[in-house]
C-alpha cells in the first residue's frame, strides 16, 4: 500500500498538468488560489488534484481531464491542412447554330444574330449579378489572397512562441526559430501550386 500511494505522487508540477490534459499556467493559478495544494512530504498526487479542481471548477467549464484519468500517450500529429477550395470556372456559352445548305442564307444570318444578341445580354446580366468576372481580374484577386495568407503564415511563429515555450518549457528565441524553418519550407515546397482559368 505504502508502494502504491508513492507511486500516484508526481514531483513536477508540469507533469501533473500535463496527465490533466489541462496547462501548466492553469494549474499554476489553481496552486495559487489555495484550490489545490502539494501533499505533506513533497510532491502531487495526480487523483487529489483532479478531485479538488473537479469541486472548485465552474460545471460548464470542466474539462474531461477533470472527470477521467487520461491514459499516457504520445502526442498526436497535426491535424492535415484544410483542403484548397477549387476554382470553378463560369460555363461558356452555347455555339452559334450552322446555317444549313438547303435554307434561306438572310433567315440563318438574322437567327444566328439574335441569338449572339441574346448571348451578349445574358453575359451582360450574369457580370451584373457577380456570377462572372473578368479573368485577369479574378487571377489577381486569387494571387493577392493568397500573398496575404502566406504572410500571415509567416508571423505566426512570432505571436506564438512565447505562449508555446512557456507551456513547453523550452527557449522561446530557438522554438520560433524552428517554427518559421519549418513554414518556409513548407511553403516553398508549394509554391508550384498554379491557379488555371480557362
Amino acid at each position: 500500500m505504502i508502494a502504491a500511494a508513492s507511486d500516484a505522487l508526481v514531483s513536477s508540477q508540469r507533469e501533473v498538468a500535463r496527465r490533466l490534459g489541462i496547462s501548466h499556467t492553469a494549474l499554476q493559478k489553481a496552486a495559487q488560489s489555495g484550490r489545490i495544494a502539494q501533499e505533506p512530504g513533497g510532491g502531487w498526487d495526480v487523483e487529489k488534484v483532479r478531485a479538488r479542481l473537479a469541486a472548485s471548477s465552474d460545471p460548464a467549464r470542466k474539462t474531461a481531464a477533470m472527470v477521467a484519468p487520461v491514459p499516457v500517450q504520445p502526442s498526436p500529429s497535426p491535424p492535415p491542412p484544410p483542403a484548397r477550395p477549387a476554382f470553378v470556372a463560369p460555363s461558356l456559352p452555347e455555339p452559334l447554330p450552322t446555317p444549313s445548305a438547303g435554307g434561306s442564307s438572310f433567315h440563318n444570318a438574322r437567327t444566328a444574330n439574335e441569338m449572339l444578341k441574346a448571348q451578349e445580354r445574358k453575359l451582360r446580366l450574369d457580370e451584373r449579378r457577380g456570377q462572372l468576372v473578368e479573368k485577369a481580374r479574378a487571377l489577381m484577386l486569387v494571387h493577392r489572397l493568397a500573398k496575404e495568407e502566406r504572410d500571415a503564415i509567416l508571423a505566426w511563429p512570432a505571436r506564438i512562441a512565447a505562449e508555446l515555450a512557456a507551456e513547453l518549457g523550452v527557449d522561446a528565441h530557438r522554438l520560433q526559430t524552428l517554427m518559421d524553418a519549418r513554414l518556409r519550407q513548407h511553403l516553398a515546397e508549394r509554391n508550384d501550386v498554379r491557379v488555371a482559368v480557362t
